[in-house]
């Protein structure tokens, strides 16, 4: 059966396995729905079906994007939030997600960061950790830690 063929309900229930493998925003399903050749006209009833049923949750969305940058890629505030707010997501979400950074693994990374780069000049490690997201105050408080 050929993709433009597929019932709304059969392209509804394919973004719902897509949607319980990992947590995902709504542009991440567009984008999905999109690349899968999904008829456009079905995106906001697959969308707004997503979000009735908690396929779809902006604000667990968004904690799980600050968790994972924070702990895994070792990003700063300013671009997670960049990130976030490129995903279009409620600004609200995005600025809970952010209060509630684990302070602990936040100040531990920035310090790794900075004994990593202890050997460069001071602006190539503060131009450098800036475009990891962190602000000078942070990294100032960091480094007299």
């Amino acid at each position: 059966m050929a993709n433009h063929e597929l019932s709304k309900a059969e392209w509804l229930s394919k973004a719902e396995a897509y949607c319980a493998r990992a947590e995902h925003c709504a542009a991440d399903v567009r984008r999905k729905l999109y690349e899968w050749g999904t008829p456009s006209d079905f995106f906001d009833f697959i969308e707004e079906n997503l979000y009735a049923m908690d396929f779809l949750n902006d604000s667990r969305f968004c904690r799980a994007y600050v968790h994972d940058k924070v702990e895994y890629q070792a990003w700063g505030r300013m671009k997670i939030q960049a990130g976030l707010r490129a995903l279009q997501l409620p600004e609200s979400a995005i600025t809970e997600a952010l209060e509630n950074i684990d302070e602990i693994a936040y100040f531990r990374n920035l310090r790794s960061l900075i004994k990593q780069r202890k050997n460069d000049p001071e602006e190539k490690r503060l131009r450098f950790l800036a475009q990891r997201g962190f602000t000078y105050e942070e990294i100032r408080k960091a480094s007299h830690a």
